[in-house]
């Protein structure tokens, strides 16, 4: 009897127990399934007013300013180089020489039947009572018989062909500029090669590129451009449009030219770069690109009222690389989120913290 009463008092107290511990574990679950709301941390900017920065994107080529092929003039061996590629130079400036030898003699021929042919004028003239210094006075039909006759004509044409091409036997710069492509070897024959060398002139650079038709209407010249070169990593340089060529090419695309200060001779011909083209459009409103997200297929910017975050749907006009002009939505004065802003929902708490 005694051991059944014992026994009956310890089920009893173990069933105390565990019912004691099992509301326990049921308060400290419900506890911990309470998530409190949490405040999110956000940038924000203003909305604000003003001309917004239409920008167009192409990629162009950069070409010397001006450019001439030095070609040799004459055909014979080369007897001297001397410059180099890279080198600057003078317009005038002696760039090479061919061998001057059967240029100088076919000169020597050329005066000597320059010199018989005024010999037989001459004496033609004075079979008619004229004096070669008096040709002012002779007949134009007795001086024109005369000088067929005497071959006179041919001699001077011959003579003025033949010191020509000995001065081509020099050759020289025809505009000042830098050496570029130099063909030209030593101790070669000159009709080896398709021509000297090039000269560049690239203090200013030619920058074509092209833009579609339907994009015409932001153009126009004296507008700024900004090339950033792909060889020259975080540089830019900054030039003007100075032509437009008024056809369409079968692609659609314009051709559009652009001058671009080169003191530094930095850019070089050939050279491909990135071209922006800047277009203000005034009185717009403007905020930064990254407040702008996609919900529901809607453009929404959430802005920030009394410590919440509040959706608002927006339309836009105008984008560039940096920032919209905002349409419908907005108005001046007011503040957009642009950090932190994926994972908000409308209403939710924030607070600002420009400094992230």
């Amino acid at each position: 009897m005694k051991h059944l009463t014992f026994l009956l008092i310890a089920v009893i107290f173990y069933a105390c127990s565990t019912s004691q511990a099992g509301d326990a574990e049921s308060h400290e679950t419900a506890r911990l399934s309470h998530v409190e709301t949490t405040t999110t941390e956000v940038g924000v900017v203003p909305v604000r007013s003003g001309a917004f920065e239409q920008e167009l994107i192409s990629n162009g080529k950069l070409e010397a300013r001006r450019k001439a092929v030095v070609p040799f003039a004459v055909q014979e061996q080369i007897i001297d180089v001397s410059v180099r590629e890279g080198q600057s130079v003078a317009a005038g400036q002696t760039l090479g020489k061919v061998e001057a030898f059967t240029f100088q003699k076919r000169l020597s021929d050329a005066t000597n039947a320059y010199d018989q042919a005024v010999i037989d004028l001459e004496d033609r003239l004075l079979g008619h009572g004229f004096a070669l210094s008096d040709t002012a006075s002779v007949p134009e039909s007795i001086l024109k018989m005369a000088l067929i006759r005497s071959n006179f004509n041919n001699a001077v044409s011959a003579l003025e062909e033949a010191k020509r091409n000995l001065s081509q036997t020099t050759i020289t710069s025809p505009i000042s500029g830098t050496i570029a492509n130099l063909e030209a070897s030593e101790h070669n024959h000159s009709s080896a090669y398709p021509h000297f060398c090039e000269i560049l002139d690239i203090n200013s650079m030619h920058l074509v590129f092209h833009l579609l038709e339907t994009e015409m209407g932001q153009v126009q010249t004296g507008q700024q451009v900004e090339l950033f070169p792909f060889a020259l990593s975080g540089e830019s340089f900054k030039g003007a449009v100075t032509s437009i060529n008024p056809a369409v090419d079968d692609k659609g695309m314009v051709r559009i030219t652009a001058t671009v200060p080169n003191p530094k001779q930095r850019l070089m011909d050939g050279m491909n770069a990135r071209v922006l083209l800047k277009n203000a459009v005034p009185d717009c409103l403007i905020i930064p690109k990254e407040a702008v997200l996609y919900r529901q297929n809607r453009k929404v910017v959430f802005i920030f009222e009394e410590g919440k975050a509040i959706w608002k749907y927006v339309e836009t006009s105008h984008e560039n690389s940096t920032h919209v002009a905002i349409s419908d939505g907005l108005e001046e004065g007011m503040e957009v989120i642009v950090e932190n802003n994926l994972n908000l929902a409308h209403e939710s708490k924030v607070s600002v913290n420009n400094e992230q």
